[in-house]
């Protein structure tokens, strides 16, 4: 009985692993796409090189969104972001840049470089400051991002997944209903990226 309550578990969880990547693939390919630079020369050169590294233009919208996520997690650690002060501004543009050269970066880094990423795709992602859950219990400052879609807001927060490691998407297009407990007292941040409408 104990084998087969433990089966029913498994299946039941892979089949709802697979409704959530199906979600999250048909709300993304189903965007309208706007694409936007940074409007910093220095950011969007390397926001390109790096699409153009794990992207074609053979892939769906999600695939994209997916090779930008996976990039961050397989590719940069948690650390001092010490290419962000290379410019006299501290923003997101200069956070993004730091990241995607550097590959080291704070939760505010991983956000910028994902929202650059995700912003030249065409989707409206932004950065949102507020408080997540800590792993031992209470609350700590954060920084993830937000896609908008529909008027719907859809977390993407690759720091805390690569902190969790083990290949699983606990944050990529989720809802904050689907996080309970995770996330509050959002809002966005002047110097960061804000919504494109």
């Amino acid at each position: 009985m104990k084998k087969f309550l433990i089966t029913c578990m498994a299946i039941f969880i892979l089949l709802s692993g697979s409704a959530k990547a199906s979600d999250a693939e048909y709300l993304l390919n189903n965007a309208e796409l706007y694409p936007t630079s940074t409007g910093e020369d220095y950011c969007d050169e390397i926001v390109w090189q790096t699409l153009a590294q794990i992207t074609n233009d053979d892939m769906t919208t999600y695939e994209k969104v997916r090779a930008c996520y996976d990039y961050l997690v397989d590719t940069c650690h948690y650390g001092d972001n010490v290419l962000r002060l290379d410019f006299p501004e501290v923003n997101c543009t200069a956070r993004a840049y730091g990241m995607l050269v550097g590959h080291v970066g704070a939760c505010d880094d991983y956000s910028c470089a994902f929202a650059a990423l995700t912003r030249a795709i065409g989707l409206n992602c932004y950065t949102v400051y507020g408080q997540t859950a800590r792993a031992d219990g209470g609350y700590t400052g954060h920084i993830w991002c937000v896609i908008a879609i529909d008027g719907v807001e859809y977390v993407f927060d690759p720091q805390i997944d690569d902190n969790i490691g083990a290949d699983v998407y606990y944050r990529f297009c989720v809802t904050y209903d689907e996080t309970p407990d995770s996330y509050y007292d959002s809002e966005v941040r002047w110097g960061y990226f804000e919504p494109l409408f």
